[in-house]
């Protein structure tokens, strides 16, 4: 799927690649993870704005003590965000790190491999801007 032309540069197939079934299963479980407990997350906050600003009496609500349904509710919106996290970096962990192996390996001969990022992917250094200089001049030291 990747050649050595003349310039010593690897091209990629792209189109190959992407009809890998590894990577359909990689993006489709990605995009299906993401657009569900976002739909989920951004959902249960909006209802939690709406009842603030509109059922003032139920967010009232007290639990126990001085402890409202209001209160509970933000608490458990914080609680979601924290678990849906949580279950974003272990399902990209034990699952979608393995495929992204087997792609890399189909695709480059090793899973371990890195591709070199190359034209405006490429990592340069940026130049730094120094205090006893103006923000539109740099010193050469960055580069």
């Amino acid at each position: 799927m990747s050649h050595m032309p003349i310039d010593g540069e690897p091209t990629y197939d792209w189109g190959a690649i992407e009809r890998l079934p590894e990577f359909q299963e990689l993006t489709t479980g990605r995009r299906r993870f993401a657009y569900t407990w976002g739909a989920i997350g951004i959902g249960l906050g909006a209802l939690y704005v709406v009842l603030g600003s509109a059922a003032h009496g139920l967010m009232g609500t007290k639990l126990a003590g001085s402890f409202s349904l209001g209160f509970a509710g933000g608490v458990g919106l914080i609680l979601l965000t924290w678990a849906i996290t949580i279950a974003y970096t272990r399902r990209s962990d034990r699952v979608w790190a393995p495929l992204e192996a087997r792609i890399r390996e189909q695709v480059l001969g090793h899973p371990d491999a890195v591709v070199e990022r190359t034209g405006r992917f490429s990592r340069r250094p940026r130049p730094v801007v120094t205090s006893s200089t103006t923000p539109s001049s740099t010193t050469q030291e960055a580069r």
